[in-house]
């Protein structure tokens, strides 16, 4: 990649696109943020000051103007969760939708090159015919996440039809890392390892026999740059480990590496939860050359370290 392009990363002040931001830097490049919260919260760490952190959110006044001499633009915002999106459906099309669209039209009037979408390859197919899910698969989401996901893979085949705005979308399925907040219930992998090491109880919906596939964060960054420099006739790819693992097996593993008990709680099965969610990464291996590199089990020791230096500082 040439040291001399400049990127702009909706959400990087998130914990993907913290992990983005800092290796565009190290790449070379000239890296603006846009996100709500400006620069990320926490303690500053030096290769910040390198960034253009612009607080506002995506399609307002503020934030267009941070596409003038953009050639990439990374988006990776998300006002709502999964678990979360229906309980205002209005709220995530508003938050999510609208600003986006202006944000595609700023691409064109500004000529960015490309744009790279993070989709969900958890929530964009709705309940699935097969596994591991191929790109072509039926999307039928059954939450509002899901939904505004999907549209704005539409929009963004209509900006590349009408107006020749090129854009790639990856379909991540479940992300998780160390910069995760591991106080939300958000990303079981984050979460449990959050109770484990605080000693507290895990809490479950369902019977914990539901399979998830969970890609580490840094796999994600990899894909993200492949993504941005790809030639190919290709435009939709999902991301993944390639491997399903069950809540229960989750459970187990991060138990074993903590080396302690905790009490699991099952409680009531939630209506948008499915059976199972693999996705096949054939796709990208083929095209993008990208294929995840860390396992589950390494994954969850860098997150259990982390995890565990945060319960120690004072």
């Amino acid at each position: 990649m040439s040291s001399k392009r400049t990127a702009v990363v909706l959400g990087g002040s998130g914990f993907l696109g913290q992990r983005l931001c800092e290796k565009l830097v190290r790449l070379g490049f000239l890296v603006r943020s846009v996100s709500r919260t400006g620069r990320p919260r926490g303690k500053a760490q030096p290769w910040w000051q390198s960034i253009e952190w612009i607080s506002a959110d995506m399609g307002t006044e503020t934030s267009v103007p941070a596409l003038v001499g953009a050639e990439v633009l990374f988006h990776l915002a998300s006002s709502t969760y999964p678990s979360t999106s229906n309980v205002d459906s209005v709220f995530d099309l508003e938050s999510n939708l609208v600003g986006c669209v202006r944000m595609l039209k700023t691409a064109v009037e500004c000529e960015v090159k490309r744009v790279v979408f993070v989709s969900s390859g958890g929530t964009v197919y709705g309940i699935p015919r097969q596994n591991p899910i191929p790109e072509t698969h039926p999307t039928n989401p059954i939450c509002s996440y899901g939904i505004h996901k999907l549209a704005v893979e539409k929009y963004l085949y209509m900006y590349r039809r009408i107006h020749g705005l090129s854009s790639i979308v990856l379909r991540v399925s479940n992300m998780y890392g160390e910069l995760q907040d591991l106080d939300r219930p958000l990303g079981a992998v984050s979460h449990f390892i959050h109770r484990a090491v605080s000693s507290l109880p895990i809490e479950v919906w369902g019977d914990g026999a539901t399979r998830r596939d969970y890609v580490y964060v840094d796999d994600v960054v990899a894909a993200l740059l492949k993504a941005a420099d790809y030639d190919g006739s290709e435009h939709i790819f999902n991301i993944g480990s390639g491997q399903s693992v069950s809540l229960n097996e989750l459970i187990e593993l991060i138990l074993q590496r903590v080396n302690r008990s905790v009490p699991v709680n099952h409680l009531p099965a939630r209506s948008f939860d499915i059976a199972e969610n693999l996705l096949d990464i054939s796709r990208a291996a083929k095209e993008l050359a990208w294929t995840p590199t860390i396992s589950l089990e390494t994954g969850v020791d860098r997150l259990i370290a982390s995890a565990t230096s945060k319960s120690r500082v004072p």
